[in-house]
């Protein structure tokens, strides 16, 4: 019995320890494999937070180069990623600091982020993959967890593409919409708000509907809504858009400017309206306008309507009042033959009552003529187009054309009008010189040019760096080159010339040389290039590329934009449409 009582014993403590062991070996398997687990999902989680940074970076990169890829194929070849230690080209190692997102004994973390999806111009998707990796003490990779990220990200900013300066306002398009600023008696800002009256000398009902700060022309309800916006022109108390192949154009319409068949004071639009008549059914290419008048190309034809006084609609008449658009005279001696293709009209014109345009690589201008600024060597004024014989070698392949000033009266014979084109890569200027806008400082200070010369070039300018456009305002001139540089000259009395000079630092506030605009701290930011510029009244303004407007000049009424009546005299930003960064949406 003994014996088998403890034999009997001995079994069962045998089993229950084989039975124990089991169950131990089994929850240490369980803790084990749990261990494991949980370290796995640390390491992607780990790797997940790298990708995150990936994007993070691209988004970063996006933010400092114009929502531009830089990296990837743009960059020249296959295989350039964003990589912790890359700059924003994908070229590694140029931040050998940052090679990892993180390391830390045998854990480290890194990502690569490759070409974006663009959408349009406010969406792009972003794919990183972020990689954890286990590693020995010499470095050598054990493992590795990958996981892959992608994010949308958006552009959400006001990305500014022109700007035009008209009397007492200007107007820009940014990001497909158009945005004014300054007085706003007749509706010339578009924005569905009026009042009426003398608009020379606003009462003080008129306060009420200015504004310092941009507002948006109406779009999402009007005849706009929808349409791609391509191009803008300010003039006196009117604007009109190009979208899509029609013109659209609001503000004052006393001699039926607003092109809609009816004419008054009180007949302005504080909204866009279209434009038909002739061009009702024909694709418009270029829109232009001067005081109270407009014009427009279709089928390479012009057509002018609006104000006729001094023959400015280049009808072959003086008609005061033209409220449908009409086809400018062609088929005479020395003016636009029959057969014409006709491809840019002159911008700004915010009080003169001239117009011109390019046809046939040639320049042709009409209207006022008192001091030579239809260029044609003559003081006759001229009811239609005129060939402006380019009496300097060269001047035939004419790409740009800018004319302001004012209506000529008794009296005022330092307000007249004067123009300047810029062909071949240089800028030549006639007309009006008695502030030096004419910018010929070989000549220096005259009354006058009835026919075209060459600005002279600053100096120090390469010769292969061309003009790209010119743009001209009443007293002053200046002129886009193709390496993102302005250059102004002419009256600085209200800091037309952009470059922050004090009053007094010219001689009589004018420079017949042209002056390169403020680039750096209180200017154009360094590093941005410039490019678009626009010219009108006592203003000047430039679009860089990040999408940013500037303007310098006359701010009595607001129309730099940045929420005061302070004149700039450099170039200020017009706050209020600084796009914000870029955001990335988890």
């Amino acid at each position: 019995m003994i014996r088998f009582d403890k034999g009997y014993s001995l079994a069962v403590m045998i089993i229950m320890t084989t039975f124990i062991l089991a169950v131990l070996a089994a929850a240490y398997r369980v803790t084990t494999r749990s261990y494991i687990y949980s370290r796995e999902e640390y390491y992607y989680k780990l790797a997940q937070e790298a990708g995150e940074s990936g994007t993070a970076a691209a988004n970063a990169c996006l933010d400092m180069n114009n929502w531009k890829q830089t990296w990837g194929h743009v960059a020249g070849a296959a295989g350039l990623y964003l990589t912790p230690s890359s700059d924003c080209k994908g070229q590694d190692g140029k931040i050998p600091t940052n090679k990892y997102v993180m390391s830390e004994g045998s854990i480290r973390t890194i990502f690569a982020v490759g070409d974006l999806n663009f959408h349009d111009d406010h969406h792009s998707d972003v794919s990183a993959i972020g990689k954890t990796q286990l590693v020995d003490s010499g470095g050598m990779v054990l493992r590795e967890y990958t996981v892959s990220v992608k994010k949308l990200i958006t552009r959400p900013g006001l990305i500014a593409t022109k700007s035009s300066s008209g009397t007492y306002r200007t107007c820009g398009i940014l990001s497909n919409s158009i945005w004014c600023w300054g007085r706003n008696r007749y509706g010339q800002l578009g924005n569905g708000r009026s009042v009426g009256g003398n608009p020379s000398k606003p009462a003080q009902a008129a306060l009420s509907v200015d504004s310092d700060i941009p507002v948006k022309v109406v779009k999402q309800t009007g005849v706009l809504y929808g349409k791609r916006i391509d191009n803008l022109f300010t003039a006196q108390y009117h604007s009109c858009a190009l979208a899509e192949g029609k013109v659209y154009c609001w503000g004052y319409n006393g001699t039926g400017q607003l092109g809609n068949g009816r004419s008054g004071a009180e007949e302005h639009s504080n909204v866009p309206i279209e434009v038909k008549g002739a061009l009702a059914g024909k694709t418009v290419t270029s829109i232009g306008g001067s005081y109270n008048t407009s014009c427009a190309i279709a089928g390479g034809k012009i057509y002018c309507w609006g104000e006729g006084f001094h023959g400015v609609t280049g009808t072959g008449d003086n008609t005061k009042v033209r409220p449908w658009p009409t086809l400018v005279k062609s088929g005479v001696s020395g003016g636009l033959p029959s057969n014409y293709t006709a491809t840019a009209l002159a911008t700004s014109g915010t009080r003169s009552m001239n117009m011109c345009a390019i046809a046939n690589g040639l320049a042709y201008c009409w209207g006022q003529n008192n001091v030579g600024q239809i260029g044609n060597n003559t003081s006759a004024p001229a009811t239609q187009p005129v060939y402006s014989p380019m009496r300097v070698s060269g001047l035939t392949n004419v790409t740009n054309i800018s004319q302001d000033g004012y209506l000529a009266q008794s009296g005022e014979a330092d307000r007249f009008t004067h123009v300047c084109a810029a062909a071949n890569g240089e800028a030549y200027c006639w007309g009006n010189g008695r502030a030096g806008q004419l910018g010929m400082a070989h000549i220096g200070y005259i009354a006058k040019k009835a026919t075209p010369v060459k600005v002279d070039r600053p100096a120090g300018l390469s010769p292969s760096d061309k003009v790209k456009k010119v743009e001209v305002g009443i007293w002053h001139s200046c002129m886009l080159m193709n390496s993102g540089r302005v250059f102004c000259w002419g009256t600085n009395a209200y800091g037309h010339l952009g470059a922050n000079l004090a009053p007094g630092a010219l001689p009589n506030n004018r420079s017949v040389k042209p002056i390169e605009i403020l680039v750096g701290p209180g200017g154009i930011p360094a590093g941005q290039r410039i490019i678009d510029l626009a010219a009108g009244a006592n203003r000047g303004c430039a679009v860089v590329e990040n999408g940013h407007s500037y303007c310098w000049g006359l701010n009595d009424a607001g129309q730099i934009g940045d929420g005061t009546h302070i004149d700039a005299r450099a170039p200020t930003e017009s706050l209020f449409l600084r796009p914000t960064q870029n955001r990335y949406i988890y």
